[in-house]
């Protein structure tokens, strides 16, 4: 039976998941604590987006096990520059941002750039033990912002859809007009009825657009 893992980093409590299946497993959005993962073979490594928060253990994971990682090409093209993927602003960002509280600035890697391995455009559908995932485009957020559904059951959002959180569509390549004429249709079209891992505080109920 599938299991999903949570785990939050100190980088915005941004989350990292562990989907496992008997000995085998998918991470999303890795930090670079690989200890959850001990005695299991890593398969892929999904991202949701190319925010420095979401993307900043890549290199470890890669580094201990070369797993491939498997994102959206608008992501994979703001994955290698610092300022893309915004870790060059990340201090900047920590200090306006407002729904986290910081006692004080986590460390991180202005220079941080990582790459990513396999690509697709608007959808992708993969056949991993049993279980299939659809990976698709949800621009808005950012150009590489990606929805992951699970057995069209399980939805890991990224930061596009955060319980009682409006989706932040003003960051350096955010567009409203892309989430209201491609994402809203998409998020729209998923079962009312999936369970939402977020990018951002725990999983809940999907009832209705957030």
């Amino acid at each position: 039976m599938i299991g999903i893992k949570r785990f939050e980093s100190d980088l915005l409590s941004s989350n990292m998941y562990l989907v496992v299946e008997g000995e085998h497993a998918i991470v999303i959005d890795p930090f670079a604590d690989t200890s959850p993962a001990q005695g299991l073979t890593v398969d892929y490594i999904f991202l949701t987006h190319e925010h420095y928060d979401h993307i900043s253990g890549v290199n470890a994971w890669k580094k201990e096990r070369n797993i491939p990682v498997v994102c959206s090409r608008a992501c994979a093209e703001r994955i290698r520059d610092p300022k893309k993927n915004l870790a060059f602003y990340f201090k900047e960002f920590c200090e306006i941002q407002t729904w986290v509280k910081l006692e004080e600035i986590p460390a991180y890697d202005p220079d941080y750039s990582c790459q990513a391995d396999k690509v697709f455009e608007d959808e992708m559908v993969m056949e991993w033990l049993g279980h299939t995932w659809r990976l698709f485009e949800l621009p808005g957020h950012s150009m590489g912002s990606i929805g992951i559904l699970l057995d069209n059951g399980r939805f890991f959002s990224g930061d596009s859809l955060i319980q009682n959180c409006e989706t932040a569509l003003r960051l350096p390549g955010g567009s409203r007009k892309k989430w209201n004429d491609v994402s809203i249709p998409r998020l729209n079209a998923i079962p009312q009825s999936v369970r939402v891992y977020p990018g951002h505080f725990t999983d809940y109920d999907r009832v209705g657009m957030d």
